[in-house]
């Protein structure tokens, strides 16, 4: 039920107790954020001190491996046959999930990214719960908008440099138009940058009683709990829930 690294491959090793919970057993989790209810299809895990230790304290892919491997971030890979095993787990989860929610969905809304991931998991939960699926519902700030709401925030004149400074760090890798990203933005500062806006003001002949949110990764839920806002302005009377690939890091 668990991940091994070898060098820079990521493989699914059912008999390891690393990283994540790989086998439907223990599968689908649930947790709270903030009033939203997600579920996490699969658990993830500490790494155990011996693997630390192996690492260097520096664990892969941000205590994720799989899911760098999946985006090829960090040089990370993984093979067909960890696909396949993680597949089959997913199949009876997902039964688990669905069994959960008899009332099932009819909106399910991909939360937007770089890589395709949760816009294919969003495709399939649509599919298992023949609900109407959205990529494009919500958006990316862009970095030209985070610096507009900078200039609006409330914080000190050094404060502001420092920031502006990390801004400008994005601006010149990505282009004005680019997508910002909370990643190197300090934690105490967050709250100042909503990682996430509407790009549609609804699904035209659509009016969702329960929608589904759905992430690839959830760490501290800002994301998920965005699009909750964004959503629910918009169908205040719906059920919201939140979905994602792998959970928040547990022990």
């Amino acid at each position: 039920m668990g991940l091994v690294v070898q060098g820079s491959v990521v493989k699914v090793e059912h008999s390891n107790k690393d990283w994540l919970k790989t086998t439907p057993h223990g599968n689908p989790t649930k947790e709270n954020i903030e009033g939203l209810l997600v579920y996490s299809l699969f658990k993830r895990l500490l790494a155990s001190r011996k693997s630390r230790r192996k690492y260097r304290d520096k664990i892969p892919g941000d205590n994720c491996p799989i899911i760098y491997a999946l985006k090829g971030k960090d040089n990370l890979t993984t093979d067909i046959t960890s696909i396949k095993k993680l597949r089959l787990s997913y199949a009876t989860i997902v039964s688990v999930f669905q069994a959960s929610e008899p009332d099932g969905y009819d909106l399910v809304i991909s939360m937007p990214s770089a890589y395709n991931i949760s816009s294919i998991i969003g495709k399939r939960l649509a599919r298992t719960f023949t609900a109407q699926h959205s990529y494009d519902f919500l958006r990316k700030l862009t970095i030209e908008e985070a610096f507009n709401l900078l200039d609006r925030a409330d914080i000190s004149v050094e404060e502001h440099k420092t920031l502006s400074h990390r801004l400008r760090k994005q601006m010149n890798e990505k282009g004005f138009q680019g997508d910002f990203s909370l990643k190197g933005i300090p934690v105490p500062f967050r709250s100042e940058f909503p990682p996430l806006c509407l790009n549609n003001t609804g699904i035209e002949n659509l009016e969702p009683k329960r929608i589904l949110l759905v992430d690839d990764l959830l760490a501290t839920g800002t994301t998920l709990k965005t699009a909750y806002n964004l959503v629910e302005s918009l169908y205040p009377h719906a059920v919201i829930h939140g979905a994602s690939l792998i959970s928040s890091s547990t022990k």
